[in-house]
C-alpha cells in the first residue's frame, strides 16, 4: 500500500472516529443523560464550551439569563449542570439545613490553603469560629469618579477593622498594591477554571491558561507582601481589631484556631467580601438614583430633613430613614455585588430542589487527547444566579425597573413579588459574612454624601450599568459633579 492511500484511509477513518464521536456524544448527553429531562439548548446540554466562553468574555451572567428567559425556572447551561432562579431553589441548595458542598472547579484557584470562602465544611467551621466575632462599627465643584473614591474609601474602613491601620488609598489617591492585584486575580478566575471543567484535557489546556493569566499570577506573591506589612505584631496593635478576636476566640475554643497558612487567604477573602461588594453597592445605588430623578430627590429630601449636620447622620439613626433601606435593597436586586450563580455539588443519594429529584453524580462523555473518549462520572452541580433571579418576570413585578417604593408595599401591585427570590448575599452557613456591614457602611456613606451635597452626573453615563462581570463587576468610571450645599 502506498504512503499516498494509507493516509487517504488513515484520515476516512480519523473522519468516521470523529464523526461516531459527535454523534454518540451528542446522543448521550441529549437524549440518555440523567439530565435530559431538563430544558436547555443543544450546545450547551452536550458541551461546557458555550458556558466557557460566556464567562471568560464575561457575559455569563446575561447568557444565563437569556437562557431562563427561553426555558423558564430551571435551565441545564451545561452537560451536568442545573440553573435555578426560583425562591425555592435559594433555601435548597443554600439554606441552612442542606448539604451542598462547594463546587471546587468554580472557586479555588490553588491547591493552597483556602479562605473560609472556599474551604471544605470541617475547616470552614473552624475558620468561621475565628471570624465570627468580627463586626464591623463606625459611625468641590468638578467631575470625579465615584467608582474609584468608593473603592479608596471601603477598602481602607476594611484594612482599619482587620489590620488597625488603613492601606492609604485615601491619603494617596491611588489603589494600594494589593487592591490593584486582586482585581486583576479576580478576573483572571474565569480562565483558572478552564482546566477544571475540562479535566481528560488538563495537562494540554494548563500550560495555555497559565501563559494568558502569567501577569496576574506573578503578582500574587507581590500582593501578599504587600499585604503582610499591614499585619500586626506582638504590641504593636492598639485596638481590638480583627487578629484580636482571632487570638481571643483561638485560646477559648482550640477547633477556631486560623492556621499560620490560612491567615492571608482569610485576609483577602474578607477584604474582599467587606470592601469591594459594599463599594459596588454604593456605585449602584449612586448611578440609579441619578437615572431616576424622582428617587433621588425623595432620598435627598429624607436625608435633609431629617437630620440638621451630617454628624447626626451615625448608625443608630438609619433606621429613621425607610427609603435609603428601600433604596439599597432595589439596587442589590438590580445589580448584586455577585451577579453570578455560586455552584453546589449535589451531596450523596441525591436532593430534592424545587420539588424534583437531581442525582449525585452524572454519566458522561469525555474527550481524552490521542486516546478518543471515555466514560467519566462527574458530580451534579446547582446554583441560582442571583442577577437572573432578582430580575425574573416570574419573581418581580417590572423586573427591569428601578422602583424602591416595592419594598414598603407601595404600589400594592407590588405586593405579590417574591421576595426571597432575591438574596444577593447568599444563604445558609456559607452567605457573605459582610451583609450587614454593607448596609451599614452604605447608608452612612450615602446618607452624608446626600446631605451634603448636590450630585450631577456626567453625560452619556446612562449605559454605566452595562458591565461585563468575572465573579464580580468590571466596573467603569462613575462621573460625578458634587456641589456642596448652599
Amino acid at each position: 500500500m502506498s504512503p499516498a492511500v494509507f493516509i487517504g484511509h488513515a484520515a476516512q477513518i480519523s473522519l468516521l472516529a470523529i464523526l461516531f464521536y459527535a454523534g454518540w456524544t451528542i446522543t448521550c448527553n441529549r437524549y440518555l443523560h440523567p439530565l435530559s429531562s431538563y430544558p436547555g439548548p443543544l450546545l450547551s446540554t452536550i458541551s461546557r464550551i458555550p458556558y466557557i466562553i460566556a464567562y471568560t468574555q464575561g457575559r455569563l451572567h446575561l447568557y444565563v439569563r437569556t437562557l431562563h428567559d427561553l426555558y423558564g425556572d430551571v435551565v441545564r447551561i451545561a452537560p451536568d449542570e442545573l440553573s435555578y432562579r426560583d425562591e425555592q431553589a435559594w433555601k435548597d441548595i443554600y439554606g441552612r439545613s442542606s448539604n451542598f458542598a462547594k463546587d471546587m472547579r468554580f472557586y479555588q484557584l490553588s491547591k493552597k490553603a483556602a479562605s473560609v470562602a472556599v474551604a471544605p465544611k470541617v475547616i470552614h467551621r473552624r475558620q468561621k469560629k475565628a471570624i465570627l466575632p468580627v463586626r464591623g462599627e463606625g459611625e468641590g465643584d468638578g467631575y470625579v469618579d465615584l467608582t474609584k473614591w468608593f473603592n479608596y474609601v471601603i477598602f481602607d474602613f476594611m484594612a482599619h477593622e482587620l489590620f488597625g491601620k488603613p492601606l492609604g488609598c485615601l491619603e494617596e489617591a491611588s489603589y494600594h498594591p494589593w487592591v490593584e492585584v486582586l482585581f486583576g486575580t479576580v478576573k483572571a478566575w474565569a480562565f483558572l477554571a478552564i482546566p477544571k471543567f475540562f479535566p481528560s484535557a488538563a495537562m494540554l489546556l494548563k500550560p495555555l491558561v497559565l501563559f494568558l493569566c502569567r501577569d496576574s499570577l506573578g503578582h500574587r506573591d507581590t500582593k501578599y507582601r504587600a499585604l503582610s506589612v499591614h499585619i500586626p505584631e506582638g504590641n504593636e496593635q492598639k485596638e481590638p481589631v480583627f487578629m484580636a478576636h482571632v487570638q481571643n476566640s483561638s485560646r477559648n475554643d482550640p477547633e477556631s484556631v486560623l492556621l499560620p497558612d490560612e491567615m492571608l487567604p482569610n485576609y483577602s477573602f474578607l477584604m474582599m467580601a467587606g470592601s469591594e461588594t459594599t463599594a459596588t453597592l454604593l456605585s449602584g445605588c449612586t448611578f440609579y438614583l441619578l437615572k431616576h430623578p424622582h428617587s433621588y430627590q425623595r432620598l435627598t429630601a429624607e436625608v435633609r430633613q431629617r437630620f440638621s449636620a451630617p454628624t447626626e447622620i451615625i448608625l443608630s439613626s438609619l433606621a429613621a430613614l425607610p427609603y435609603l433601606h428601600s433604596v439599597i435593597t432595589e439596587t442589590l436586586r438590580l445589580y448584586p455585588p455577585v451577579p453570578l450563580g455560586m455552584p453546589r455539588t449535589v451531596p450523596a443519594g441525591g436532593a430534592m430542589i424545587s420539588g424534583r429529584y437531581v442525582p449525585e453524580k452524572v454519566l458522561h462523555i469525555a474527550p481524552v487527547p490521542f486516546i478518543g473518549y471515555k466514560l467519566t462520572y462527574s458530580q451534579t452541580t446547582v446554583a441560582v444566579p442571583s442577577w437572573a433571579s432578582s430580575r425574573s418576570p416570574s419573581n418581580f413585578s417590572s423586573p427591569d425597573q428601578f422602583i424602591p417604593e416595592r419594598w414598603l408595599n407601595d404600589p400594592p401591585c407590588m405586593n405579590n413579588d417574591k421576595k426571597a427570590a432575591m438574596q444577593p448575599f447568599s444563604l445558609g452557613l456559607r452567605g457573605c459574612p459582610g451583609k450587614s456591614m454593607a448596609y451599614m457602611e452604605a447608608g452612612l456613606i450615602l446618607a452624608r454624601i446626600l446631605w451634603s451635597f448636590d450630585l450631577q452626573v456626567a453625560p452619556g453615563f446612562h449605559g454605566w450599568d452595562n458591565q461585563r462581570a468575572f465573579l464580580i463587576w468590571e466596573k467603569g468610571p462613575l462621573l460625578v459633579r458634587l456641589t456642596p450645599r448652599d
